[in-house]
């Protein structure tokens, strides 16, 4: 059985390309997908981390401060592997909990695998 994305999953990873852009980055990350789902910032995940106490905000800046360039991205914007494993995740974590679509609160188990924990936040 294949998911499909909910329309706000789909707007977070448009506006991971988004800053990702912004960034001077030429991929999509896993702090891009992070940027993207505080962007929206009315989602379950968004909740999910602010029930956490995760100061949202400094977790913005030392994103932004940890992956800023002064390249110009190419027109082309792949997702790296690390921001694979995540959606890969997410997909695997709305079968489990046998969700219709995969959501934004989808997005937050799979970070559990990188490097970078969020309770640094």
């Amino acid at each position: 059985m294949s998911l499909k994305f909910s329309r706000q999953m789909k707007e977070i990873i448009s506006f991971s390309r988004d800053e990702a852009e912004r960034l001077g980055n030429d991929h999509i990350g896993t702090e891009h997908l992070l940027l993207g789902l505080l962007r929206d910032g009315d989602n379950t995940a968004f909740r999910i981390l602010k029930s956490f106490r995760v100061d949202t905000g400094e977790m913005q800046k030392e994103i932004e401060m940890s992956v800023k360039s002064d390249k110009i991205p190419k027109n082309s914007m792949p997702l790296n592997a690390g921001a694979e494993q995540i959606i890969h995740g997410a997909v695997a974590e709305a079968k489990t909990s046998k969700s219709k679509r995969v959501e934004p609160e989808h997005l937050i188990c799979p970070f559990s695998i990188i490097p970078r924990p969020l309770r640094e936040f």
